[in-house]
């Protein structure tokens, strides 16, 4: 299955219009072009996604979690591109960071925002990345530091000659779920749809130790992002577990609700190469690390 990046804009405009007729003249085609687009989409990912009605359309669970994917891709490129018209110069200095899916939106943006008192030229690259992705990128030297969750055991079998590391701080990881009236919608009493992380990323990992064999669940949805997962825990479509920094708003606004007796916590490290000697890289590490 190829993803065409129309498929987002086309699912926004549906959601936004609740009508083919409609969304189809936002999306600039016909009528019956548009409902064959729609058409293809569900072909080619061997699923309905719309519930038609005789005079309205609503999607299914499978395209409640197609659509809040696509509004959270639709929002990332927005924060990028507004990023981009403020920031990038010709002169700035590059630092590439490979973070963790979870650690981006909230966590990165106030480790990161000492360095800007300091430099006014600093351009930085983000990658997307889980912890051997981000590890692999820096022993190849296609990124100069990794932001990601890790334990004692994985760090003490990172290579000294290679890897060099600090942490930064210990992260809560909360299970949640969305209300109804004030109270959780769901409860670790029943069998409760688990939007879960992918078995690559770290905290998917973590997560399943905390609660194999000991609750009762079925698993409705996987990804690397957390911010992924908080748009659907937002939706009441399951238990989430997410870093406590990334929900802080949510929970003061009684939009989520924490379950009590499953949360943890986890470190977070920074973690640079010794491979490859920068002066631009000794700068950044040693702001963020020594100050």
């Amino acid at each position: 299955m190829t993803l065409e990046i129309r498929w987002i804009e086309d699912l926004l405009a549906l959601d936004q219009e609740k009508s083919i007729s409609k969304a189809a003249a936002l999306r600039h085609v016909t009528q019956s072009a548009f409902t064959r687009r729609i058409q293809n989409i569900e072909e080619a990912l061997g699923f309905q996604i719309l519930k038609r009605y005789s005079k309205s359309i609503d999607f299914t669970d499978a395209g409640q979690v197609l659509l809040s994917t696509s509004k959270n891709i639709k929002n990332q490129m927005n924060t990028t591109i507004n990023y981009l018209e403020k920031n990038i110069k010709d002169n700035e200095l590059s630092i590439k960071f490979a973070v963790s899916h979870s650690l981006i939106t909230q966590f990165f943006p106030k480790f990161i925002q000492k360095l800007y008192s300091n430099y006014d030229d600093l351009k930085l690259e983000i990658i997307a990345s889980n912890l051997q992705q981000g590890l692999y990128l820096l022993k190849e030297g296609s990124c100069d530091f990794l932001i990601c969750y890790c334990d004692q055991i994985t760090l003490q079998q990172l290579d000294p000659s290679i890897f060099k590391y600090h942490k930064i701080v210990k992260m809560e990881v909360l299970p949640v779920t969305a209300t109804i009236n004030h109270q959780p919608k769901y409860s670790f009493s029943q069998n409760f749809p688990l939007l879960a992380y992918s078995k690559k990323a770290y905290l998917g990992k973590c997560v399943d130790k905390v609660i194999e064999g000991k609750l009762n669940y079925r698993t409705l949805y996987e990804t690397d992002n957390a911010s992924d997962l908080k748009a659907l825990a937002l939706q009441g479509l399951g238990v989430a577990w997410l870093p406590r920094l990334l929900i802080e708003e949510e929970l003061n606004d009684n939009k989520l609700k924490v379950l009590e007796g499953y949360s943890f916590f986890q470190d977070v490290y920074i973690v640079r190469s010794h491979l490859i000697y920068s002066e631009k890289v000794n700068f950044v590490w040693n702001a963020l690390v020594l100050n």
